[in-house]
């Protein structure tokens, strides 16, 4: 009996990947849906969900599929005034000629009272950044216990590293899409002030009204927190914490141990029918349940990706260790005893994923 069932999933589970993959088709390449009303015809009582988890075994959909930009996230909560900040580099190079060669801003807003400091930047050398940064302490009065950027060169380099250590400052760099989105978004009404400003000045000397601007900015009503940031005190936000545990958590959708890929970051303009997910595989190591529900990964080789990860940002996908995977490069060729074997760069993996296979294996289309 239990012969016959799994026989029969197997039979349906290829009709599935012929439906998706079966160019003559109309519902192939198409959608979920499509596939499901296609092979429903034969199988009546077949589910949509047993649909998506056969298409999952196929690169061709799990690359492809449509993610969303938009969602309800966790709100960002702070443990106090200037303890977790959030850093990044405004490009500023086009009017550098006119501005005593300043290349960039480095922007950094605290997460609790949303205070913007900004500083001006010859270029983007680590001693350069550490500077800046160690100005902006100063001014703070403190030190953060956490920081967060992206993982751009600018940040992560030994005279950064350095000024952070002697502070004892947590670096984090989030891998999902909106890495840093509260700075991020400073940076827009930053530069949108500072474009309407050039536009009424007919030149582009931003430079002498740049302490000017940041102060506005810093007393004006900041939407999302409704105050103005220079008005914050310590005990404003108190973290709402016994509310959200009477509250029962979204849908978990995804569970430990799931093979899963990671949404690929994409521009405004970037177009739908380009890979959308990475092709690199990770694994989910964590649920934590709530609203939004949020998941931690791992590559795998088991090492942690920093940052959290929502529905939305993950599919599920199948891994197999010995399935067939594309090659970006042969780095090197050997020969071991009779075998030849070559050393490999997989496509969307890092170089810590680069391993000898046998020549033999090697495919060549």
């Amino acid at each position: 009996m239990s012969t016959s069932t799994s026989s029969s999933s197997s039979s349906i589970k290829r009709e599935i990947h012929r439906a998706w993959t079966d160019t003559a088709l109309p519902c192939a390449f198409t959608s979920v849906a499509n596939v499901h009303r296609h092979v429903r015809q034969a199988h009546p009582s077949l589910r949509y969900e047993q649909v998506e988890s056969a298409l999952e075994d196929l690169e061709s959909f799990t690359l492809h599929r449509p993610n969303r930009k938009r969602f309800p996230r966790a709100r960002t909560q702070a443990a106090g005034v200037y303890t977790d900040l959030q850093a990044d580099l405004v490009d500023m190079a086009k009017y550098r000629q006119k501005n005593d060669e300043i290349t960039f801003l480095l922007t950094v807003i605290d997460c609790y009272t949303r205070v913007l400091f900004v500083k001006p930047l010859t270029s983007k050398s680590g001693a350069v950044v550490a500077a800046a940064f160690e100005q902006i302490f100063t001014e703070m009065g403190t030190t953060p216990t956490i920081l967060f950027t992206d993982d751009g060169k600018e940040f992560y380099n030994s005279v950064c590293r350095k000024l952070f250590d002697e502070h004892h400052i947590k670096h984090v760099s989030p891998k999902n899409d909106v890495k840093c989105g509260m700075v991020e978004r400073a940076n827009r009404t930053l530069k949108t002030r500072l474009a309407k400003y050039m536009t009424h000045a007919y030149g582009h000397r931003y430079i002498d009204e740049l302490p000017h601007v940041v102060h506005a900015i810093n007393h004006s009503v900041n939407r999302g927190i409704g105050k103005r940031p220079v008005d914050v005190r310590l005990g404003d936000f108190p973290i709402p914490l016994p509310e959200n545990a009477r509250r029962p958590s979204f849908k978990i959708k995804f569970a430990v141990g799931d093979h899963v890929r990671l949404a690929s970051k994409r521009g405004f303009f970037d177009k739908g029918y380009e890979q959308g997910w990475t092709t690199e595989v990770f694994v989910i190591s964590e649920v934590a349940p709530g609203r939004p529900v949020t998941y931690n990964v791992v590559d795998t080789n088991g090492e942690p990706v920093q940052g959290i990860f929502y529905s939305q940002e993950l599919t599920k996908c199948t891994y197999n260790a010995t399935g067939t995977y594309r090659i970006e490069k042969v780095l090197a060729r050997r020969t071991r005893g009779r075998r030849k074997e070559c050393l490999v760069r997989w496509e969307g993996y890092g170089a810590e994923f680069d391993s000898w296979i046998p020549e033999s294996s090697v495919l060549q289309l």
